[in-house]
C-alpha cells in the first residue's frame, strides 16, 4: 500500500505527485494541512522527524526527502522507467535532480519572501514562538526566524535568486547540446524534479522565464507542461483543496503555508 504525505502544491509535493502520476501508480493521499500546523503534529513527526512534506509511506514504512522519494518509488515500481537505461544519462539524471533539490534552499528563501512572509508578520508574538518552538530543523527554524525579524536583506534575495537563475542557464546549455530532456533522449527524474522548481519561479518571478534567453528550456516548460501527468499534479483538484480562510482554533491562527 502507497500512502502520500503531502501538500498540494508545494514544491516538494508536486515533485512526488508528479512521479506516482507517470508511474500511474495509486496511492492513498493524505493532504498536510499545514495552516493547521499538522506538519508539527507528534504523528506526523514519527513518519517524518523533520516535520516537512512530502512523506511516502510503502506498506508502513515511511520515506522521506523528495528526491530519495522519487529514487525509492523507481527502484521499487521501475515500470514506465523514469531513469535512463544509458549510465552517461542516468548520470546527467542524477545531477538534474540532485540539481532540483539543492537549488531548492535558494527557492525557500524567495518563496518565503514572496508568500509567507506577510502571513508570519501577521501572527501574534505568542503563535510565532509556537511555530519557533516546533519546526526541528535548525535551518528551517533560523528562516522562520528570520522573517519574524525583518526578513532577508534585498541582497540576500538577489544572491537566491541569482543561484537559481544560474541553474537556468545550465539547463539551456545542456538542452542544447544533449535535449530533448534533460538527461538527454529520455525523460526522467531530473526533469520531474526541475520543473517543479521552475513552475515555483514561474509563480514568483515570471519575467524571469524568457523566452529570447532561454529558448530551448522554455520549450522544454512547454513539452513538460503538455504531459497529462503534469496537467493533473499542477492544478487545483481533488488532492489541492482550496485555501481557507484565516480563522483561530485553540488561540492559534490558522493559515495556508504554500
Amino acid at each position: 500500500m502507497l500512502e502520500l504525505y503531502h501538500s498540494g502544491l508545494t514544491t516538494c509535493s508536486k515533485q512526488v505527485r508528479h512521479c506516482l502520476r507517470e508511474k500511474g501508480l495509486k496511492y492513498e493521499s493524505r493532504f498536510v494541512e499545514l495552516w493547521r500546523y499538522e506538519n508539527l503534529n507528534p504523528e506526523y513527526l514519527k513518519l517524518n522527524p523533520n516535520g516537512v512534506v512530502p512523506t511516502l509511506v510503502h506498506d508502513g514504512v515511511p520515506i522521506i526527502n523528495s528526491f530519495c522519494i522519487n529514487e525509492y518509488i523507481d527502484d521499487a515500481f521501475p515500470e514506465p522507467p523514469l531513469r535512463p537505461a544509458n549510465l552517461v544519462e542516468r548520470a546527467r539524471m542524477r545531477y538534474w535532480a540532485w540539481t532540483a533539490d539543492e537549488v531548492h534552499l535558494s527557492l525557500a528563501r524567495l518563496t518565503h519572501t514572496r508568500m509567507l512572509k506577510a502571513l508570519l508578520d501577521d501572527l501574534s508574538p505568542a503563535e510565532q514562538d509556537f511555530m519557533l518552538a516546533h519546526t526541528p530543523v535548525p535551518e528551517k527554524r533560523e528562516r522562520w526566524h528570520r522573517l519574524a525579524h525583518g526578513g532577508y536583506t534585498p541582497e540576500q534575495l538577489e544572491a537566491a535568486l541569482g543561484n537559481v537563475v544560474f541553474v537556468f542557464g545550465r539547463m539551456e546549455e545542456e538542452l542544447a547540446a544533449r535535449g530533448p530532456w534533460l538527461a538527454g533522449a529520455t525523460y526522467s527524474l531530473g526533469d520531474i524534479n526541475m520543473l517543479a522548481i521552475v513552475h515555483r519561479i514561474s509563480e514568483l518571478y515570471p519575467e524571469k522565464l524568457d523566452r529570447k534567453l532561454l529558448p530551448r528550456m522554455m520549450d522544454w516548460w512547454d513539452r513538460s507542461n503538455s504531459r497529462p501527468a503534469v496537467k493533473a499534479v499542477y492544478s487545483e483538484g481533488p488532492e489541492v483543496p482550496k485555501r481557507p480562510k484565516k480563522k483561530s482554533v485553540s488561540g492559534i491562527t490558522e493559515y495556508h503555508l504554500p
